[in-house]
């Protein structure tokens, strides 16, 4: 008998592949707050995350095996202009989760980011205390510290920023974009004062199976590949490796949104995760950002959006 995913958040990027991913081994409950999605084989339903009743009682009639928390505000400038919503979404929607979980024994899963680093150019350890400067790092930290202080059956995925194709395309993730200009042959403005790890989204929804068959629990595990890039030389490397000419490529440093002055002294930040545990575990090794960009090609067949 299949296990049953409740994921909250089904219409995120994130959500919304992560359900592709793994319909066919679980049976999959997915919510929404404002966009529909369909997924074949995915019954999905509305639901509010900071309105708690309704969170319990969803939880209570699904009874899920796991749930998946995949709502939230990952645009920088967005939370740094709306940080009462960001706090809300990233965190205390997840606490409500959480505990409605807890009360049918469901394990909670809550998706992370390495925006919780400090930006330091240092190779981040899970066991490292979170130190962000901007207001998404600050709420996801206070997301991660509240799960790993009150759930007792829970798996926390630190992520780095992950690309792929989105079911909508309200916000374009950095692969999209860089689709998207070069099929229109407009200029592609790309950032290189800011430096991670990039990841197929598909990859990801493949570690994160792998934490559910496994039953890995209790856990904080940091998931990259395993270099780090800007965002102007991961768009050089898809012109090579998708065939595309490289002069629409414009070389900008954009400043991040800073919510500590004390952090300002970071101007180009890094964020290097060790990532030896997770493979330790899941006994697996992840790509490198070059890798990870011919796992994509080969996936969508060197097609370009649309």
């Amino acid at each position: 008998m299949k296990k049953t995913i409740l994921l909250f958040g089904a219409s995120s990027f994130v959500g919304s592949n992560i359900l592709a991913a793994l319909k066919d081994e679980f049976r999959i409950v997915g919510t929404y707050h404002k966009t529909p999605v369909s997924i074949p084989g995915i019954t999905c339903l509305p639901c509010d995350v900071l309105k708690k009743d309704y969170v319990n009682n969803l939880v209570a009639l699904t009874k899920p095996d796991f749930t998946i928390y995949a709502v939230g505000m990952s645009s920088l400038r967005q939370c740094h202009k709306e940080p009462k919503l960001a706090d809300a979404l990233n965190s205390t929607g997840a606490s409500y989760v959480c505990k409605a979980s807890e009360r049918v024994g469901a394990k909670f899963i809550y998706l992370s980011s390495s925006y919780v680093l400090s930006g330091e150019d240092n190779l981040a350890k899970e066991s490292d205390m979170p130190m962000p400067f901007t207001t998404y790092g600050n709420t996801v930290s206070s997301g991660e510290f509240y799960v790993q202080r009150s759930s007792i059956n829970y798996l926390v995925l630190r992520s780095c920023p992950l690309y792929g194709r989105s079911y909508h395309h309200r916000r374009p993730n950095i692969f999209e974009f860089i689709q998207e200009k070069m099929s229109k042959g407009e200029p592609l403005p790309v950032d290189s004062s800011v430096k991670t790890g990039l990841l197929d989204v598909t990859l990801f929804a493949r570690v994160l199976k792998n934490c559910l068959e496994k039953n890995i629990t209790n856990r904080l595990l940091q998931v990259s590949s395993k270099d780090i890039v800007s965002h102007y030389e991961f768009a050089q490397m898809y012109s090579r490796i998708f065939r595309k000419s490289d002069s629409l490529i414009q070389l900008q440093d954009e400043l991040l949104p800073v919510e500590n002055p004390h952090r300002g002294s970071v101007k180009k930040p890094v964020f290097r995760m060790d990532i030896t545990n997770l493979e330790a575990t899941l006994g697996l090794e992840l790509p490198t950002v070059e890798e990870s960009l011919h796992f994509t090609h080969k996936r969508l067949n060197g097609k370009l959006a649309g």
